[in-house]
């Protein structure tokens, strides 16, 4: 039987943050010497991976999705505490114009795990916006040396980290606008983000939660989500704690 996904998903969310950590101590980049205030961390690392990681498991078969927006690059960059603030944000200029997924497709066959190659994932996943539009992966050539870059010291943290899994995960460049220049996706904004591999859909329905302040219950002080709008308990409307005490996203009611 294939793995649960849950153990799939865990794995690929703590090597993602081991790989940033490797990225951080690589020449090139401004170390933080500990001189200067830390950034503060206003989205909590583990509620925003958990978010934006999805999965599908049907008839042995997982599919799995991460999406690499800014939030997660900044996210892990602040918790790893080894960039100052102007490393993070040129490592933010680098990736922004683009909408980075990590997808991984495998199948359970009677000999092992079977897994997607490069070349399928390359020519069978695509990303849908919230109006139907979709885009596939960006060619090679008109992708930026520092991304291509990027994504090839990522490879061997990933295979050394994850074994065949990671060696079979696939980081995929799409563009991050659409033709009029405005966002495929925005984690704070309202709509959906659509990841499609083969005939599996995993969407993600935004804002994410763990980007936005609590929501909180003005007549109980229960805290939800960012992305709620009510409480889901009672019907009352909720409203948005203060950016400045804000310290990560609420866990979801169970």
């Amino acid at each position: 039987m294939i793995l649960p996904s849950g153990c799939w998903r865990s794995k690929l969310r703590s090597v993602a943050f081991s790989c940033i950590t490797a990225l951080c101590a690589l020449p090139g980049l401004s170390s933080a010497d500990g001189s200067s205030a830390p950034s503060a961390q206003t989205i909590d690392y583990g509620a925003l991976t958990r978010e934006l990681t999805l999965n599908h498991t049907a008839d042995n078969r997982i599919t799995i999705a991460m999406w690499m927006p800014d939030q997660f690059w900044r996210s892990a960059f602040q918790m790893s505490g080894r960039l100052t603030d102007k490393a993070i944000a040129d490592y933010i200029a680098v990736v922004h114009p683009y909408t980075l997924i990590s997808v991984l497709d495998a199948q359970q066959g009677m000999t092992g795990i079977h897994f997607s190659e490069t070349e399928v994932l390359d020519s069978e996943v695509t990303i849908e916006d919230s109006h139907g539009v979709t885009y596939g992966p960006l060619p090679p050539d008109s992708v930026a040396e520092d991304i291509r870059n990027l994504i090839q010291m990522m490879r061997p943290l990933l295979s050394n980290s994850m074994g065949a899994m990671g060696q079979h995960m696939e980081i995929l460049v799409f563009p991050s606008t659409d033709k009029a220049g405005h966002p495929i996706a925005d984690p704070r904004g309202d709509g959906f983000l659509t990841v499609h591999i083969r005939n599996i859909a995993l969407r993600y329905r935004l804002p994410l939660g763990s980007v936005l302040p609590p929501s909180l219950d003005p007549r109980t002080g229960d805290s939800f989500p960012g992305s709620y709008r009510f409480n889901p308990y009672t019907g009352t409307k909720l409203v948005m704690r203060a950016p400045d005490t804000y310290a990560g996203s609420a866990p979801k009611p169970q």
